[in-house]
């Protein structure tokens, strides 16, 4: 057994879960509520063809995140091979040179703190392989690099205070706001990223004493030299920071959303000015910006996932214009870092066969069911449990509140803010740790770290953090 998990083990693994999960629809009717109300129906059983039919339906429903991956390899492919590029993280490098501790730290809290108010966690995915190669390049090792990435924007997702993307539906089916709990959710944010960086500070101190410092570290996008003379234009590194200046400042008022996390409309203002600019009966930047019909062209803070690739596509566009690389060099490069993801972006489709499943047949109702009825009145302990499960093998919280919100709402009463906010902060803490975190799976295949490997570092703060939120629930439900 422990062998047959050695080579693809991540694979092997949310293999093994779609097989489970498939398992289930065959022991486990499928249920719905309605209010308050549970109506169990009989079995929807998953054969051999519909297993098949899902991996399709999860290609459709994570298309744009799998197109993100494949662009953000690509632009990383032609990134590693700018000498200037070479040349910028090497003197950010040197710079960072005895200060290792305070740069993870400060990584580690600007990640978690973007999670935390962003609209979408992949975005901030743009910079991760830059990061990486720099903790790399300091000497730390795999796990310091994915805790410092990764696993601060798990953290952020985990403590998560006025982000769209944990609250967005959950504030809607629960009937509150940005604002419910919100001292409460600064203190699971704060209690998250202490303990996580409190074992990730032990594991690079070890790290960085070890005499022998041979760290084996698989950099996707390791900084590389194309040319055996370059001339002095493409080793300047002004043009690179420009860019990539640039592209931060897009991502960041792209994707934290101003008008419904914190009611500024001055983008929302902004956006219909500028589409509504004309000259005669012509909305000229409504022409050259596209048709926001499509749902593409929209304010900033309400940006799509598609919208940063297209970014990341011209920023590629104008480093190559930038360092005189030729048209065929640059399709050939992006194309080159595209492969390097495909593997993970094939990750991410076979983890969302598990949420099709749920989707095609809603199992999980059922046992939510059969959990938080073992008692009469909501049970903050028994919640916690079933939305811990309801997340597991729902993969995404828009649909655990889609398909739980009402109910939840309805059976917790008075105490709607603690079941929103165990609903929400479960799914961020299973997260950590779940084969069906996409997340987590994609931070491990791209460091080529195995997923035991992984919890035997990761179970310390589990434990931890699982005992923090729950001494937290009880607080916010008896007081």
């Amino acid at each position: 057994m422990k062998s047959m998990f050695k080579k693809y083990d991540l694979f092997k693994i949310v293999g093994v879960t779609i097989l489970l999960v498939a398992i289930l629809t065959w022991i486990i009717p499928i249920g719905q509520y309605t209010g308050s109300e549970m109506y169990v129906g009989a079995l929807n059983r998953m054969g051999i063809a519909n297993l098949f039919f899902t991996s399709i339906y999860s290609l459709s429903t994570m298309l744009y995140q799998i197109t993100f991956l494949l662009v953000l390899g690509g632009f990383y492919g032609l990134l590693s091979s700018i000498d200037a590029y070479k040349g910028f993280v090497e003197s950010v490098v040197k710079k960072l040179k005895g200060k290792e501790i305070p740069f993870i730290l400060i990584t580690s809290f600007v990640f978690a703190g973007l999670a935390s108010i962003t609209s979408d966690i992949y975005p901030l995915l743009v910079f991760v392989p830059l990061f990486i190669t720099i903790i790399l390049n300091l000497k730390m090792d795999k796990i310091t690099a994915l805790c410092t990435t990764f696993g601060s924007v798990l953290v952020g997702k985990l403590g998560a205070t006025y982000s769209s993307y944990v609250y967005g539906y959950v504030n809607s089916y629960f009937g509150i706001g940005y604002n419910t709990e919100i001292l409460t959710k600064v203190v699971i944010f704060a209690l998250a990223f202490v303990l996580f960086n409190f074992f990730n500070v032990l594991h690079t101190k070890e790290t960085l004493k070890k005499k022998n410092k041979e760290v084996i570290a698989e950099d996707k996008f390791a900084i590389t030299t194309t040319e055996k003379k370059s001339k002095k234009a493409n080793h300047k590194v002004w043009p690179l920071v420009v860019v990539l200046a640039v592209v931060l400042v897009i991502q960041l008022l792209g994707y934290i959303n101003w008008n419904e996390s914190f009611g500024l409309d001055i983008f929302n203002k902004f956006h219909n000015w500028l589409l509504g600019i004309k000259i005669g009966d012509h909305a000229i930047f409504s022409y050259i910006l596209g048709s926001e019909d499509i749902g593409v062209v929209q304010a900033f803070g309400s940006w799509p996932l598609f919208n940063i690739q297209i970014i990341l596509i011209i920023a590629s566009m104008i480093l190559a214009i930038a360092y005189k690389i030729g048209f065929d060099k640059l399709i050939d490069r992006f194309i080159q870092g595209a492969k390097k993801m495909a593997r993970i972006a094939l990750l991410v489709v076979l983890i969302y066969v598990v949420f099709v499943i749920t989707n095609l047949s809603p199992i999980v109702p059922t046992i939510v069911d059969w959990i938080v009825g073992l008692t009469k009145h909501f049970n903050i302990y028994l919640a916690s449990l079933a939305s811990m499960i309801a997340s597991i093998l729902n993969v995404d919280l828009d649909f655990v509140a889609y398909s739980l919100g009402q109910y939840y709402a309805t059976l917790a009463g008075n105490y709607t803010n603690v079941a929103a906010l165990i609903t929400s902060t479960m799914h961020g803490f299973v997260g950590f740790f779940a084969p069906t975190s996409a997340m987590l799976m994609i931070g491990l295949a791209y460091l080529n770290i195995p997923y035991k490997e992984w919890m035997k570092y990761i179970w310390r703060f589990l434990v931890g953090m699982l005992a923090g939120l729950l001494i937290i629930f009880t607080i916010v439900r008896f007081l």
